[in-house]
């Protein structure tokens, strides 16, 4: 999960909110389809002339 654009969030959750959202993130990270999803970016350029 993209936990690292919403840190401020995560950080102000309750426990219950906390758990809740544990609860989700278990889940989701078994799915294989998610495998690899990250909060990286690959920007390519290029030079003109």
């Amino acid at each position: 999960m993209l936990v690292h654009f919403i840190r401020a969030g995560m950080d102000a959750l309750d426990d219950e909110s906390f758990a809740f959202y544990m609860k989700y993130h278990l889940g989701i990270c078994e799915r294989p389809d998610m495998v690899g999803a990250t909060n990286h970016i690959l920007d390519v350029f290029r030079k003109n002339g």
